[in-house]
């Protein structure tokens, strides 16, 4: 018999038969902010025991909640299965079903709503998404569309489209379509630093040909080490940026960054032509 109750999660015990045992904790704090924002939509499974109740399946909402403070989670109560594999499949057959939406998904819902809130900021509250997140969805609609289909097929990640356009718009505002694409397919193979020349290259030279292009940025460029020491909690946070944006190590990652900063304030440039 199942039925549906307010568990305690001080009365809830996380059990053996949990299947997800590996990166448990990754997502966690994006999990919370979610719940926080639109509710536990999905009640965790427990069964009964000993006064206490086990966890089957949902742990990293029960995570997420404890982070949030809750003192009650909703929960369905089965009956203790007789087998232990049982629980095992009842695990696994809820964290396998639990799919995260599909890339072309993200993006109409965050333009849905960017259409009616008009704000990014207030799309990532909405949905509980990141912001850096919601800002390369919503930028998705100034995508040509053969940068759109690849995107959607998952053939280029969006940052990478947005780059390719940047290095295939003309002087006038025109974006050679075919250009683009060839250059995403290109730039989907480089790391981060090497897009950026790319990018740079094209448009100080927006006639080159795209052997030319991709043969100036490969040639070595001089290079300045740098060590920074971060607090863990900021190394922690790099290391998820690193993971989400799937760069090739936490230092690129970290570069990808500081150039981005630099560009925003204005100090690039200034670099760049002393």
């Amino acid at each position: 018999m199942t039925k549906f109750e307010d568990i305690p999660l001080e009365l809830i015990e996380i059990g053996p038969s949990q299947s997800r045992s590996r990166k448990i904790d990754e997502g966690i704090d994006d999990l919370a902010v979610n719940i926080e924002k639109m509710g536990l939509l999905h009640p965790v499974t427990v069964f009964k025991t000993d006064g206490k109740y086990e966890l089957v399946a949902g742990q990293r909402r029960f995570l997420a909640v404890t982070k949030l403070g809750w003192k009650v989670i909703p929960a369905q109560v089965i009956d203790k299965p007789r087998d232990p594999i049982r629980m095992k499949a009842i695990s696994f057959s809820e964290t396998f079903m639990r799919k995260p939406m599909v890339m072309p998904d993200l993006i109409d819902a965050c333009l849905d709503f960017y259409h009616r809130y008009g704000s990014m900021k207030t799309v990532a509250e909405e949905l509980g998404l990141p912001y850096n997140e919601v800002r390369k969805y919503v930028k998705f609609e100034r995508l040509p569309e053969k940068l759109k289909e690849m995107v959607k097929a998952d053939k280029v990640k969006i940052a990478v489209a947005l780059k390719a356009v940047d290095a295939a718009t003309l002087p006038d505002g025109t974006v050679v379509e075919d250009k683009a694409a060839a250059l995403a397919t290109e730039m989907a193979k480089m790391d981060g630093l090497t897009q950026d020349r790319l990018v740079k290259e094209a448009q100080e030279n927006p006639t080159a040909s795209l052997d030319s292009l991709t043969e100036t940025v490969r040639k070595p460029e001089s290079k300045k080490r740098l060590v920074v020491d971060l607090l863990l909690t900021h190394y922690q946070s790099l290391k998820k940026y690193t993971e989400a944006e799937k760069s090739s190590s936490e230092e690129e990652a970290a570069a990808g960054l500081i150039i981005e900063g630099l560009e925003s304030k204005g100090y690039l440039s200034e670099a760049e032509t002393a």
